[in-house]
């Protein structure tokens, strides 16, 4: 078996004769992993700015084939091609009781050891699910979207968006684009792509995907006013994780609007002035991802708009060998690549 292993902050090794899972565990089911694409999770963690002690799991939006089903719950038989994606929740704890069913367990107790690796143990019960099945229109590469679709789609939910809002994205990273393309569909009438990686931002206009405004530029603000109005954005969505970034959405937004925070801040907030929010009479939500986003059929909401949305976000993908696994990150990092894919079979 092979995997990518995170042994140290910053030290990714490609050991080629790991063990493997070995036998299922209470709940669980084993899949042989197609690909798996790179996080800005994952990216944290290898930066040191997550705990490499606390998360068990490493790499977790991956596609595959199930090869031992357990007790075949949900439906998922062996030789079932999946994607992750939280799918399933017990609907029974204090937090999905609560409308809050993205908090009904932690990764940690769905993964072991994750995506990066030739195979992995997920959960799948009938009370809770970090797996879905996969329709024959969606190929294995483009399949590893489907959690990070989820988790954009929980932005564009939190958003609450009416049709002909204006709205602006700081962060065109994974998330940041499948959001923009999830909230055009939704109605938002100008979305607006913010970021200060100049690669990243050619590689979008070159694509074609969206307008974006360099936010190095000294009238970066003013760029964005001549869309949007002189007013500001209906729905800012900061999606960087970065404080500074913050402040800027603060300046972005209209007087009434919403600011949607969809980042994992590794900093404290510092200097950074408040005020806006009273003065403007903001809105201010978070969007933490995954979240089992169900249709009343049972089907899932973020792999339908996966498939609709596929031919936008392949234009996104960049796909390595698995022994290119450590130039994928080092792509990642540096804004070559938008979206890197690590391919094992």
């Amino acid at each position: 078996m092979r995997r990518v292993a995170l042994i140290d902050y910053g030290k990714l090794e490609l050991q080629n004769h790991w063990e493997g899972v070995g036998q299922l565990r209470l709940g669980t089911v084993k899949v042989n992993v197609s690909a798996c694409s790179v996080c800005g999770s994952d990216i944290a963690l290898f930066k040191g700015n997550r705990s490499f002690t606390e998360e068990r799991y490493f790499g977790h939006e991956f596609s595959g084939v199930v090869v031992d089903a357990g007790d075949g719950a949900n439906g998922i038989a062996p030789g079932t091609r999946v994607a992750s994606e939280l799918s399933r929740t017990c609907g029974q704890c204090w937090n999905c009781l609560n409308g809050l069913q993205n908090y009904c367990k932690s990764m940690n107790d769905a993964l072991l050891p994750g995506g990066f690796a030739e195979e992995t143990l997920v959960l799948n019960r009938p009370d809770y699910s970090f797996i879905s099945s996969l329709p024959q229109e969606i190929d294995d590469v483009t399949a590893t979207l489907l959690e990070p679709t989820n988790c954009a789609y929980r932005i564009a939910r939190q958003a609450n968006i009416i049709p002909g809002d204006h709205v602006v994205i700081f962060g065109m990273g994974t998330m940041g684009l499948i959001a923009a393309r999830i909230l055009r569909g939704m109605g938002a009438d100008i979305v607006i792509g913010v970021d200060n990686n100049n690669a990243r931002l050619e590689k979008i206009r070159q694509l074609n995907l969206l307008d974006v405004v360099d936010s190095n530029a000294p009238d970066w603000l003013e760029q964005i006013k001549e869309m949007v109005g002189d007013k500001g954005a209906d729905i800012v969505i900061e999606a960087t994780g970065v404080v500074s970034v913050l402040k800027r959405a603060f300046e972005a937004v209209r007087p009434g609007g919403k600011i949607v925070v969809a980042s994992v801040y590794h900093e404290l907030a510092g200097t950074l002035e408040l005020t806006p929010i009273m003065r403007k009479e903001l809105t201010m939500v978070g969007a933490k991802g995954p979240f089992p986003h169900r249709k009343t059929d049972g089907s899932s909401a973020s792999l339908e708009t996966l498939v609709n949305i596929q031919d936008d976000l392949k234009k996104l993908i960049t796909v390595y060998d698995y022994k290119d696994a450590l130039r994928a990150f080092e792509d990642m990092m540096s804004g070559d690549a938008i979206k890197a894919v690590v391919k094992f079979n």
